[in-house]
């Protein structure tokens, strides 16, 4: 997978060298650094989902913390994207990346619950000894599209 051939976080700062768009302002050089990023093959992404940076790329499964307000089948648009970026290119915010640059969307797939979490209390010598068992709620998000606009 694109992931693994990645190798990590580590390679993604060494490819932000190479291309980096800093300013947000669309000029000659970032229309050409964004067409050059479009050339490439895949696309990855750093957004902000529910307050958490995740690595993203087309058909990848996020599981996150639940979230209340969408339904199975909903469609998300993620508009907090730290990071954009190919094998060869990267664009970075300061913090997020403008939104004309990209559009990525993810779709619920399921609300899933976890194992089941015991949780023990204990105070010794004091007879004093609490069980606590739950299941931790999540979502399940799948990134239908990952794509870099054209800037006309």
């Amino acid at each position: 997978m694109f992931l693994t051939a990645m190798k990590g976080l580590g390679a993604l700062q060494s490819l932000a060298t190479r291309g980096i768009v800093r300013n947000v302002q669309t000029d000659a050089t970032t229309k050409d650094l964004v067409t050059k990023l479009r050339n490439q093959l895949r696309y990855y992404a750093i957004a902000e989902i529910a307050g958490r940076p995740f690595l993203i790329t087309k058909n990848d499964q996020v599981i996150v913390n639940r979230l209340k307000d969408v339904k199975v089948g909903d469609v998300l648009k993620l508009d907090r994207v730290r990071e954009l970026g190919s094998k060869d290119y990267t664009i970075k915010g300061q913090p997020f990346v403008n939104e004309g640059f990209y559009d990525i969307k993810a779709t619920v797939i399921e609300h899933p619950k976890s194992k089941l979490i015991q949780i023990v209390k204990k105070k010794r010598r004091k007879n004093y000894k609490r069980t606590i068992e739950h299941k931790q709620t999540h979502t399940v998000l799948r990134i239908s599209k990952v794509d870099v606009n054209a800037l006309d």
